[in-house]
């Protein structure tokens, strides 16, 4: 198994093991001390506790496997400008400030607005002077706006 697959099973068992959800994890072998990145999520958010709890459980597994001898780690949420990545988010943060892009026949449109919510693959936005509705596979890219 490489490195990097390695490592990515380590983060993932952590991760459940834990609790949490993996937003986002990037291995950096660029420099003299590799450094691990890792978002974690959970349906109450993320404290500070939770970023140093990770942390240390991580850290024990990679050095109990032995995975590497000298690294870094970074851990931290996915933070309050996030990605809405899949339908789950649009779920979980219905009410909340959005932006993004969506594709409208050929051309490329912008989006800012509460997400009012989504039901089945239809996303609707109460923008400033009017509710857009869109298919979610329309959504280029969208991100929490606070």
């Amino acid at each position: 198994m490489k490195l990097n697959e390695s490592l990515e099973l380590i983060i993932n068992n952590v991760a459940h093991d834990l609790g949490y959800s993996v937003y986002d994890s990037v291995l950096v072998l660029h420099g003299k001390t590799p450094r691990i990145t890792v978002k974690i999520d959970h349906i109450n958010g993320i404290s500070h506790l939770d970023c140093e709890k990770f942390s240390k459980e991580l850290s024990h597994r990679i050095d109990e496997g032995q995975l590497l001898d000298d690294y870094t780690i970074e851990i931290s949420s996915p933070g309050i400008k996030r990605e809405l990545r899949t339908i789950e988010d649009f779920l979980r943060f219905t009410g909340a400030p959005v932006k993004g892009i969506y594709q409208e026949d050929d051309t490329r449109k912008t989006f800012k607005g509460t997400l009012i919510g989504i039901e089945g693959e239809i996303v609707t936005i109460n923008e400033t002077n009017k509710v857009l509705t869109l298919s979610y596979s329309q959504i280029i890219k969208a991100n929490l706006d606070y």
